[in-house]
């Protein structure tokens, strides 16, 4: 009979050594057994703006970003637009815009086209003020010369 018992025992002790083994990992920074993340991740992000009655379009796009740390400020009405993009990176980006003759809105009258593309590890802080030319009188953003 006590052999018996020593033999169950055994068997139990196994069973919980057995099912230890089988521990899966979930993703924390005190467990070094447990991936936080892979690595070939890549992040995309993309956005558009456009004002039709100031004439103005701009994208920022970035592309297989093993880094992407984004803010995008923006106000816009139908006199004025206000863009800022901060931005910090490590992959392919491309950041413009197009700011169209007030007047005639043709695409073949551009007033401005600013193109960047970049590859590799930036920081970026951008900021355009597409403004309409009978603002200028108001002096409400000053008395500079405004496109």
């Amino acid at each position: 009979m006590i052999k018996m018992a020593v033999i169950v025992m055994v068997f139990l002790t196994m069973g919980v050594v057995f099912a230890q083994s089988e521990v899966i990992h979930l993703g924390s920074k005190t467990d070094p057994d447990a991936p936080l993340f892979s690595y070939d991740r890549k992040f995309d992000e993309a956005m558009t703006v456009t004002n039709y009655d100031v004439g103005m379009f701009a994208t920022k796009r970035y592309e297989d970003c093993t880094h992407l740390s984004s803010s995008t400020f923006l106000k816009s009405n139908p006199d004025w637009v206000d863009l800022a993009i901060g931005t910090n990176f490590t992959g392919r980006a491309e950041l413009g815009y197009v700011v169209l003759d007030q007047y005639t809105m043709d695409r073949k009258n551009e007033m401005a086209r600013v193109a960047h593309q970049f590859v590799g590890t930036f920081t970026l802080d951008d900021r355009i003020l597409v403004i309409k030319n009978q603002m200028n009188e108001s002096s409400f953003f000053g008395s500079c010369q405004c496109i």
